[in-house]
């Protein structure tokens, strides 16, 4: 049976506490054809040294800080594959990751650009690590960005992050690859383009990334931020085309409704704000999710705001 050659991609900067864990693991995949492509993008920390480190087993790419779509689509150019796959250089795959996003393709090979996979936590990751990592798990169904193992079979869905995912090479590069000069959030951007052709996106309860996340809340408030202003910048691109482009105006009625019971009624804006707090701390089962929750929810609409206003703002 022929095997299709896969690229593994991983575009890093400044990633010296995870990128030796990331290589180790990409080198020992069970999958028979493959190269592992890292892109070092303007590395001012260890980076490039562990990375040259495994120079006789990848192919090492240096840029000069062009940003992680520029870095990927430089990689794909160079990729001698069928298929190209991403992860991040924060992640650790499981060794049948690649088996289990080919078979995607080999299931439901019909206009079908990519398959995607699961994240979960490193069991090394911090206590920090871990409530963030609950933080996106709740909020998943509105972002689409963490799926759980709940589907046991190969599904279709809209999106899927580019730390875990793989795309047919020819059809990548037809459709203009990474939209360059937007991060993060470029994945959702692609992943719209594609859909809109009628191209298949999937996804695979077996293909497993472990995904570290930020350590400290500053690091987390400044990803939310991001996060928001990408989406603001592709909706005033395309428009709204997800759940989560509601939440600006969500937040506005809601805002508008307790200054309202501000003027009128004091006692009902307490409770107004009381009952938001147990809301959202019922949902998370946690004081710092819930924290969580209602900073990253500021921090994301802030940025929202800034990238639709702004709309040369979103690198």
């Amino acid at each position: 049976m022929n095997t299709p050659k896969v690229a593994v991609i991983v575009a890093a900067k400044n990633a010296e506490r995870t990128i030796k864990k990331c290589v180790e693991s990409l080198l020992a995949l069970d999958y028979p054809n493959y190269e592992v492509i890292v892109v070092d993008d303007g590395s001012h920390d260890q980076t490039p040294h562990i990375v040259e480190s495994y120079k006789d087993k990848i192919k090492i790419i240096t840029l000069s800080g062009v940003g992680p779509s520029s870095a990927r689509n430089s990689a794909v150019n160079q990729a001698q594959a069928e298929y190209v796959a991403f992860t991040d250089s924060d992640c650790i795959v499981e060794a049948g990751w690649l088996k289990a996003l080919i078979e995607g393709f080999e299931e439901n090979s019909a206009h079908t650009a990519a398959c995607g996979g699961i994240q979960k936590l490193p069991d090394d990751a911090t206590d920090f690590e871990k409530k963030v990592y609950l933080f996106m798990k709740k909020t998943g169904f509105v972002t689409e960005y963490m799926r759980t193992a709940q589907a046991k079979n190969i599904i279709d869905v809209e999106h899927n992050p580019s730390c875990n995912v793989m795309y047919k090479k020819e059809i990548l590069q037809r459709e203009g690859g990474f939209l360059e000069g937007v991060w993060p959030g470029e994945d959702v951007e692609l992943d719209y383009r594609l859909r809109k052709k009628g191209y298949r996106l999937l996804f695979s309860p077996q293909a497993i990334v472990y995904h570290y996340r930020p350590q400290k809340l500053s690091s987390f408030l400044t990803m939310m931020f991001r996060y928001g202003r990408v989406q603001g910048f592709l909706v005033r691109k395309y428009g709204i085309f997800r759940k989560m482009h509601f939440l600006p105006v969500l937040t506005i009625v809601f805002s508008l409704l307790f200054l309202s019971a501000c003027v009128w009624n004091q006692s009902l804006a307490f409770a107004l704000a009381i009952s938001s707090c147990f809301l959202v701390l019922g949902y998370s089962l946690d004081f710092v999710v819930a924290a969580l929750f209602l900073l990253g929810g500021i921090y994301w609409n802030t940025g929202f705001v800034k990238g639709f206003l702004n709309a040369d703002t979103c690198s």
